[in-house]
């Protein structure tokens, strides 16, 4: 008896759509993640969705078909060209490559098009348009993800990362996959439904370890008690796509129930609508977590940089807290900053001092370029593993050309000629530094780097800083997103 072959593709992207810079075909490819075939399977060994997936393929038999995925750091706006390319050759490659028995797809649910708002609902679309109605299909999301009716009426199965940081994504990958396979030997007949109440979250309460979305994750996994309930995904949305879907949302698959997916999935989103005012506090200044910083004597302890948040689309260049820091007299700081130009300037001169301009070059949000005067200790090309578990399942980074300057004022700046987040302590350890000895570290991001700091740090303080990633979601303009909405308009939302 021949095996089960399940297709295997995706094209994951967080799309932060106040973010100038459009991200095209060339951003995917640039990345080192636009993989294809056999490429894929580098990523069966690592605690990702696809990983998942693969763990799943080995316990039940069936056979995973690598066609196409494609990732890369969230930016601005995909380019209705990159989108037509990823699509079409995915597509082509289901087309090729069949038939199928089921189709698995590792997806973000938070990507945005020029053409489609809602691009990973666009995706399901066009390959349930290729599959027919018969082949089972299935997704797995991030917990960021603003999910829509269009993926869920295009998919049998939608799971979703049910940890911020997110440290289930093979987890949840795994149970996408089973789900799938016990669908295509019926053994479970699977109706989903996604209720969306009219809320979205500030990003510094998204901590599942920390109330009170710990209390609503722990309210979700009670409806496991009825036995028809065989999927239960709170989704935290993302706020910095301005689109009419964005916001919390909460799918629950029964087996051949759909009026109890539907009671259930309501359930669980009047528990969090019960809570929407805890879930709406505000992080501190940067002037008032510097203090609290000097003052805590044990380092050390780690600044979350929330305006500058890498992994939700941000610059990574942003100098606000630097220049506060000498403002107010801080010091024996230790963070990245993406400055490609700098890093040139200081190629081949290690042991050199050098004066010159760093950070703030991306665009006007993210401060000034900082003027220093600095030792230039090392230089690493930048290329690094983490064998840990770390938010999203990454284990393969690339800052590229990276400079380790000592400034006068003593602080020690990495300079990188890519953007790349603070989710693994690995990068200082490569570049022979000690993160543990340092009083104060910055790391660039609100909820994905806990897990690389928070074995190390004394404490970790997330700061209210300016940005296209500010926290305060007061800070942005939003155009196309739902009204009334809370926390928008506080008195006016009903659920």
């Amino acid at each position: 008896m021949n095996k089960m072959r399940f297709a295997l593709a995706g094209i994951s992207h967080e799309t932060n759509t106040f973010h100038g810079t459009p991200t095209k075909y060339e951003s995917f490819e640039k990345s080192g993640m636009l993989l294809r075939g056999k490429e894929i399977e580098k990523l069966y060994d690592s605690p990702s969705t696809i990983g998942g997936f693969y763990n799943a393929s080995k316990d039940y038999g069936f056979d995973l078909v690598p066609l196409l995925f494609a990732t890369t750091g969230p930016l601005g706006t995909i380019t209705s060209e990159a989108f037509e390319k990823l699509i079409s050759e995915i597509i082509d490659l289901i087309e090729v490559n069949g038939p199928y028995d089921a189709v698995l797809m590792s997806l973000h649910g938070a990507a945005v098009s020029e053409e489609f708002e809602d691009m990973d609902g666009e995706i399901t679309s066009r390959v349930r348009s290729k599959i027919g109605n018969d082949i089972p299909f299935g997704i797995n999301l991030d917990m960021h993800a603003n999910v829509s009716e269009k993926m869920i009426n295009n998919t049998d199965i939608t799971t979703v990362y049910q940890t911020t940081p997110h440290l289930d994504a093979d987890e949840t990958g795994y149970k996408c996959a089973e789900l799938i396979y016990r669908t295509v030997t019926k053994e479970i007949f699977p109706c989903q439904h996604v209720e969306k109440p009219p809320m979205t979250i500030n990003i510094v309460n998204h901590n599942t370890n920390q109330e009170p979305m710990k209390s609503i994750l722990s309210e979700s996994r009670k409806l496991y008690l009825d036995k028809d309930v065989v999927s239960v995904s709170v989704a935290e949305g993302y706020s910095y796509s301005d689109i009419k879907k964005m916001g919390m949302s909460f799918t629950v698959i029964t087996n051949s129930n759909i009026n109890k997916a539907k009671e259930y999935s309501k359930k669980i989103a009047k528990y969090a609508w019960d809570k929407r005012f805890e879930m709406d506090s505000l992080a501190p200044s940067i002037e008032q977590g510097l203090k609290e910083a000097v003052s805590i004597k044990e380092k050390p302890v780690v600044l979350m940089d929330s305006g500058d948040n890498i992994g939700a689309g941000s610059s990574a260049d942003s100098t606000h807290i630097l220049h506060k820091a000498r403002e107010i007299g801080v010091s024996g700081i230790l963070q990245t900053l993406f400055d490609p130009e700098a890093v040139e300037k200081c190629m081949n001169k290690v042991g050199s001092t050098i004066t010159l301009k760093v950070g703030g070059k991306s665009d006007s949000l993210h401060g000034d370029p900082i003027e220093v005067t600095g030792t230039i200790r090392k230089y690493f090309e930048g290329e690094f593993e983490d064998h840990g578990r770390t938010h999203g399942g990454g284990k393969y980074f690339d800052a590229g050309d990276t400079i380790v300057i000592e400034t006068e004022d003593e602080n020690t700046l990495i300079l990188t000629s890519k953007r790349i987040g603070n989710t693994s302590i690995e990068l200082y350890y490569s570049l022979g530094l000690d993160p543990i000895s340092y009083p104060i570290i910055i790391a660039k991001g609100v909820q994905s780097p806990r897990p690389a700091f928070e074995p190390i740090a004394s404490k970790i303080i997330a700061l209210d800083s300016p940005g296209v990633t500010a926290s305060g979601l007061h800070n942005f303009n939003f155009k196309n997103r739902r009204k009334p909405m809370f926390p928008f308009e506080k008195n006016e939302s009903n659920y």
